[in-house]
């Protein structure tokens, strides 16, 4: 016999009465019940009547207590465990729903409560569609002061890498615009490269974007090809950050407060950096191969202030435009100026979630 058929036999005899009950109030289907045999021969009751108060087997039965729950560490791990089994049943709910992003969120939380390795087996259903998952262990980061709007100066780094500027030099100002307008509350960026094609690779830096009061620290950052950015949680709120652009795809998941994960950028090109869980949370990430490259200020200002003079390749961007403009200078010994109108086709409003849905 299988288990489970074991299991119903056991069951059907524990719950059978070990001896015929009686049926009618005649004395002969009393025969092994003495008490009931009694009642009839005098006539008072019947054994249809309802229950033999001193039969045991006809007793109402009474509800078990309920068990007391664990107190101290084996009481906390208990409720743990019934967060995260709840936590579950939700994010299966939702999946079966259609929300993706609602059901990668509870499932993230569960993980964090009983550990990624042990959820392992069903990540996959939950986390399909969208990018790759980061997974290493996030590292403390202590706050500091705020950062900056923008950073991004390949001067500055030669300030920082204690790079003397050249010799003999040139300098370039202007102004990134929009349908002939200054930017507005818009930031845009601009790199020069040697028209020879030829120039010592940067250093790649070590650097930081915060996620400070909702919203992203530094909103554009630019940086050398092959650097590394971590992200902080500097909010007591979960943030979940990650990007779809297909030169640097990442999911960062969840963690808390102090805590950050690192990811680093190999590939040239505008990384947009979004939060899963705040549609209005935006950020920029230019991964640059040129030797020389600067972040406007909000208006499209610029300025390079110590240039080889020399032909040059010039690319300018803004957080409006899809795709850089370029076009070729030359910087004279002295100041240069010039300005570029970009174009204003990139997408407004929200960018989608991770898995590619639309948000409000």
């Amino acid at each position: 016999m299988k288990v489970s058929g074991l299991v119903a036999a056991a069951f059907l005899a524990c719950g059978s009465p070990s001896k015929p009950h009686p049926t009618s109030a005649s004395w002969e289907t009393c025969y092994y019940d003495t008490d009931c045999k009694q009642r009839a021969q005098a006539g008072g009751g019947s054994a249809t009547d309802g229950r033999d108060s001193h039969d045991p087997y006809d007793r109402p039965e009474k509800p078990e207590p309920a068990a007391p729950k664990a107190s101290g560490p084996v009481g906390d791990k208990a409720a743990d465990l019934r967060e995260a089994a709840d936590l579950l049943d939700k994010a299966a709910a939702a999946l079966a729903a259609g929300s993706k992003s609602r059901a990668d969120e509870l499932f993230s939380r569960a993980e964090l409560i009983v550990g990624a390795e042990q959820l392992a087996p069903i990540a996959p259903s939950f986390r399909e569609g969208a990018p790759p998952r980061i997974t290493t262990p996030t590292i403390k980061v202590e706050q500091g002061p705020a950062q900056p709007k923008v950073v991004g100066s390949s001067e500055a780094d030669d300030v920082e890498d204690k790079v003397p500027p050249p010799k003999v030099e040139g300098s370039l100002t202007g102004a990134v615009m929009i349908d002939g307008k200054p930017l507005a509350n818009t930031y845009g960026l601009v790199t020069l490269e040697p028209a020879s094609g030829k120039w010592k690779p940067r250093t790649p830096k070590r650097r930081v974007i915060e996620q400070r009061l909702r919203e992203f620290r530094p909103h554009i950052m630019a940086v050398p090809v092959g650097s590394t950015i971590a992200f902080p949680n500097f909010d007591t709120v979960f943030h979940n950050v990650f990007s779809t652009s297909p030169l640097g795809a990442f999911d960062l998941g969840l963690y808390k407060t102090g805590e950050a994960r690192e990811y680093t950028f190999e590939k040239e090109g505008i990384v947009r950096l979004g939060c899963n869980l705040h549609a209005n949370m935006s950020a920029y990430i230019a991964v640059v191969a040129a030797p020389a490259y600067v972040v406007t200020d909000e208006t499209g200002h610029f300025a390079f202030k110590h240039l080889e003079p020399g032909a040059y390749k010039l690319k300018a961007w803004s957080e409006r435009t899809k795709a850089p403009i370029t076009r070729d200078i030359t910087i004279k010994v002295g100041p240069n100026t010039v300005t570029l109108g970009v174009a204003a086709d990139a997408p407004a409003g929200p960018s989608p979630d991770k898995f590619g849905g639309k948000r409000g």
